[in-house]
């Protein structure tokens, strides 16, 4: 059967290398959204709790209850909450509307657009949102911001962290005016905290914790934790020129064994077919041929169980992508195994 073997000593290690960093331990918060960036949302959870990690940030709701008893704080960045979920799931509002709307018994966090320009309710709209926390009595945890710049730096990354001073500023000046307990702060991705301070009072660490960062913040190499391995199905004996796959897109060009393994596109893979350009290889050396299959793919081999990829930057290059696709299309159903 295939599956995904999760190193758990390259994960304390990544968290660790970030906490050194950063000199920060206590306020260290991870993401763990989209099954933790594919890796598995349990099993890195798991993981997280071992390494005294309280604070964690999911997709929606259903990640959140996944994982319910291991955190202290859990966010969900998209969708409402139900009544009956725990207490210690908070809801995120991006609108004045939906602060108008949810209920005064969950605790939530207010998200504020610093200048990306994608999520949260404008700087200008705080006065009124407080207005409205105040008057309705809201739960309110946290605010927070993303800045769009964290990979890129320069001017656009300095801009929107000024942005995210203000709104710090203003925040705790409306926290003092309604006389309401200050929230957390947090404002930056892993790259946008590994290139600078910050503003925060915890750090939202994401891909870096899996093994993955920017490469022009020049830092000690962080080490990818996950690798993918696919399992031998059958082997055939061909000769030079028979033909494998629909449409027998690939010809022998020697006479040698052809497996297939159990992963395919249906599982995630990006699909090779007779247009993409040069040779995929496995970390572990093998050819995958086109067409791929939804179920299977084909490769020079007769091993019985080969290693698809144990860095998704080889994949990313090849695709022209980032890591982050790569990883969260891999299938929920591919066994995850901690090792």
């Amino acid at each position: 059967m295939a599956e995904l073997l999760i190193n758990s000593q390259n994960f304390k290690y990544n968290l660790n290398l970030i906490t050194q960093h950063l000199d920060c331990q206590d306020n260290l918060a991870l993401v763990l959204k989209d099954n933790a960036y594919g890796h598995g949302l349990r099993e890195i959870a798991g993981l997280a709790r071992e390494s005294g990690i309280e604070s964690v940030f999911v997709k929606n709701e259903a990640e959140a209850l996944q994982i319910k008893n291991h955190f202290k704080h859990i966010t969900a960045f998209y969708g409402e909450i139900s009544p009956q979920s725990p207490s210690n799931i908070y809801q995120c509002i991006q609108s004045l509307q939906t602060l108008q709307e949810i209920s005064p018994l969950r605790p939530f966090e207010l998200e504020v657009n610093c200048g990306m320009n994608r999520n949260g309710i404008p700087i200008h709209s705080l006065s009124n949102a407080f207005e409205i926390i105040a008057k309705r009595g809201l739960k309110l945890i946290g605010v927070f911001t993303h800045n769009g710049f964290g990979d890129e730096g320069g001017e656009g990354f300095l801009l929107q962290e000024g942005n995210a001073k203000k709104i710090k500023d203003e925040v705790i000046s409306l926290c003092t005016h309604h006389n309401l307990p200050f929230p957390r702060f947090h404002s930056l991705n892993t790259s946008g905290v590994l290139r600078g301070n910050g503003v925060r009072e915890i750090v939202r660490v994401g891909i870096g914790a899996y093994g993955y960062a920017c490469d022009s913040l020049n830092l000690p190499s962080l080490k990818p934790i996950a690798s993918l391995w696919a399992d031998k199905i059958c082997s055939h004996s061909l000769k030079k020129g028979e033909k494998i796959g629909y449409g027998g897109i690939y010809e022998m060009p020697y006479d040698g064994i052809v497996s297939s393994y159990d992963l395919g596109y249906g599982d995630g893979l990006f699909r090779i077919d007779e247009k993409t350009q040069g040779k995929l290889l496995c970390s572990s050396g093998e050819q995958i041929l086109p067409r791929m299959s939804m179920d299977c793919f084909s490769a020079l081999s007769d091993k019985e169980k080969i290693c698809v990829f144990s860095d998704a930057r080889e994949w990313a290059k090849f695709f022209d992508t980032i890591p982050y696709e790569i990883l969260t299309k891999l299938s929920p159903f591919i066994k995850r195994k901690v090792i």
